[in-house]
C-alpha cells in the first residue's frame, strides 16, 4: 500500500518528506551551479548574467532586489563583471539618474554555453536511467512544478 493509498499521512511524515525535498533540492543546486562553463567567474556573478539574459535589461536596483542582495554590494559585482567585458551600463532613456545595465555579446555568449553544459551533464544521467525511471522522472518534474512553482505562496519571501 503506497502513502497516498493509506490516506493523508501524519504531519510527521510530511515533516520529513519536506526535509528530504530540502536536502535534495539545495544539493542538486549547488551541483547544477558548479556546472558552469566558466571558471572567470563566481556562481552569483552567473546568475545576475543569467537574469539579464531573461529581463534583456535592468536598473541596478531590480537585479539587487531580484538577487536579494544590497546595492553597494551589486554595484561591485557590476563592476567586476564590467569589468571583465560581460556587462555594459548605460544611461536610463527615462531617467537620467539611473542606468540600464544589458549583456553584452561576450556575457549572453557565457551564460547560453553554461546553460548548455548544465543541460548536457542532466542529459548524461538522465540517459543512465531506463525507460521506466525516465518516465518516472518525467512525472515528477511536472509534480513539482505544480506543487513547489505553480500554487501560490502565501509565505512572502525573506
Amino acid at each position: 500500500m503506497t502513502r497516498s493509498e493509506e490516506g493523508s499521512g501524519s504531519s510527521a511524515e510530511t515533516a520529513e518528506l519536506a526535509s528530504r525535498m530540502r536536502r535534495l533540492l539545495l544539493v542538486s543546486s549547488r551541483i547544477l551551479r558548479t556546472r558552469t562553463s566558466s571558471e572567470q567567474i563566481s556562481a552569483s556573478q552567473y546568475s545576475v548574467l543569467a537574469f539579464l539574459d531573461r529581463s534583456g535589461s535592468a536598473t541596478p536596483g531590480a537585479i539587487a532586489e531580484f538577487e536579494h542582495v544590497s546595492p553597494p554590494v551589486m554595484t561591485r559585482t557590476l563592476d567586476r563583471l564590467e569589468t571583465a567585458g560581460l556587462v555594459a551600463r548605460a544611461a536610463h532613456p527615462g531617467d537620467g539618474r539611473q542606468v540600464l545595465v544589458t549583456l553584452t555579446a561576450t556575457g549572453a555568449d557565457l551564460v547560453h554555453r553554461g546553460r548548455q553544459e548544465r543541460d548536457d551533464w542532466l542529459s548524461s544521467r538522465i540517459e543512465a536511467t531506463d525507460p521506466a525511471e525516465r518516465d518516472a522522472l518525467d512525472a515528477a518534474v511536472d509534480l513539482l512544478t505544480r506543487t513547489l512553482i505553480e500554487r501560490p505562496d502565501s509565505t512572502p519571501p525573506r
